[in-house]
């Protein structure tokens, strides 16, 4: 069954999409190790230093991104085409 905006009434409505693009490209790996190895030059330590470290941080934000700690407990989000409200 489709759900209905409890806002505007309208059947127009579609699953939102929780993602955001900026801050995906900002915690990428090239971004974390292309950072870490900045850094390592700019404090003047050797940039394999650098490169380990963004490599760790990036597989740890990229471990708990991909794991969904209680995927039961969370709703989808939906969003009307018509009002623009978003709702669960």
């Amino acid at each position: 069954m489709k759900p209905i905006c409890p806002y505007c009434h309208s059947s127009h409505v579609y699953e939102a999409n929780n993602t955001y693009p900026l801050i995906d490209e900002l915690l990428s790996p090239a971004a974390l190790i292309g950072l870490g190895v900045s850094l390592c030059k700019s404090f003047k330590v050797h940039p394999i230093i650098g490169v380990v470290t963004g490599t760790a941080v990036a597989t740890v934000i990229e471990m708990t991104r991909d794991s969904d700690v209680l995927p039961m407990l969370s709703s989808p989000e939906y969003r009307c085409g018509s009002c623009d409200h978003v709702f669960n």
